[in-house]
């Protein structure tokens, strides 16, 4: 989406973002905002507005702003009635929170988006590398300093090796709006994190009994087969490794210790128990056919790493990372809401 600040009322990328910002401006959202402590509202929102420009059209804060300045028909199209210096920008954003910030954004993508729930849900979990731009080399950086960040080394099959973290995104299947979204300094094992995904998405009452959580080959275990059906009671779906044996998987999923403590309910216990494995165990024996379903992260991927330029972050702290990582997936969720839902059209949008 690289290019100039040249307004054009008639180009898509002009009246998409404009969309977007009505959401940004508007009452509801403002609401939220007040409600999760953040103040003095006009400059927060304008530090949104220029982030996400900068983020679309693949700009620096300074350009954007020094264009502002000198274009005013951009304020007035962006809704914009007072411009901030590059270094206030920098300043609001430092001081945000990045837990009510997280907070905020997901009750704004929730307030549009008030179907009520009915019946099972499938979710789609991912994780991908952050690069932070740094050359390690050139500007003769120490382990030692690296650690002050909360940096390190890191590899991913993607990147090779690389110096940042790396984003864990869960999705609704359905609409394609993130649930969750955690950030780990390095790239630590996805399997090893399967547990805490599951847990954080509990805590917060995303997952319910019975819900499908598709996973690619990276959080393949036997062991978190069993925790999913077990302490979880969600049917985990994670692509498996070649090798998988279906037999072993069917001898390991016995009934846990637990429903045998519920006398009363032990037939009901064992019957959910049932229904989840046998649905697992269905869906294992032709995982191959269900690659499409878990295709929509990936894309989902492109669009934030293409199409909103977070394959290289300029933040150094994990903090600054995790509240651009936040931005940058809430605007990739603004833009499918504005009608981007298809495979073909985010594939489109990604490659503009």
């Amino acid at each position: 989406m690289k290019h100039r600040l040249n307004l054009d009322k008639k180009d898509p990328n002009y009246i998409l973002l404009k969309e977007i910002f009505k959401i940004i401006d508007s009452r509801k959202s403002q609401k939220i905002l007040a409600s999760c402590g953040f103040k003095n509202l006009n400059k927060q929102i304008f530090t949104f507005k220029i982030i996400f420009i900068s983020m679309f059209f693949d700009l620096n804060v300074k350009f954007i702003i020094n264009e502002l300045n000198f274009k005013k028909e951009l304020c007035k199209y962006f809704n914009i009635s007072e411009v901030l210096s590059a270094d206030q920008v920098y300043k609001i954003f430092s001081e945000q929170n990045e837990k009510m910030l997280l907070k905020s954004l997901n009750r704004i993508l929730n307030s549009m988006n008030q179907t009520k729930r009915r019946g099972k849900k499938t979710f789609i979990v991912d994780a991908t590398p952050v690069d932070v731009d740094i050359n390690f080399l050139r500007n003769k950086k120490s382990k030692k300093h690296l650690e002050k960040l909360n940096l390190k080394w890191s590899y991913s099959s993607s990147k090779g090796h690389y110096i940042g973290f790396k984003a864990t995104i869960v999705l609704d299947y359905d609409s394609i709006n993130p649930v969750c979204i955690l950030i780990h300094s390095g790239a630590p094992n996805d399997a090893k994190l399967f547990d805490e995904i599951l847990e954080n998405l509990q805590k917060r009452r995303i997952i319910r009994k019975g819900d499908i959580l598709i996973f690619d080959k990276g959080y393949y275990s036997y062991k978190n087969y069993q925790l999913g059906i077990n302490k979880y009671k969600i049917v985990p779906f994670i692509f498996p490794k070649s090798s998988f044996k279906q037999n072993k998987l069917n001898d390991i999923l016995t009934y846990p210790l637990d429903v045998f403590k519920k006398i009363k309910r032990i037939k009901h216990e064992k019957r959910i128990y049932n229904t989840l494995k046998q649905e697992l165990l269905k869906k294992l024996s032709s995982w191959s056919k269900f690659k499409p379903k878990r295709g929509k992260i990936e894309d989902f991927f492109k669009l934030l790493k293409q199409g909103l330029n977070m394959k290289e972050i300029h933040k150094y702290t994990s903090k600054s990372v995790a509240k651009t990582v936040f931005l940058n997936v809430f605007l990739g969720a603004l833009i499918i809401s504005q009608g981007f839902y298809s495979k073909t059209a985010i594939q489109q949008l990604s490659e503009t």
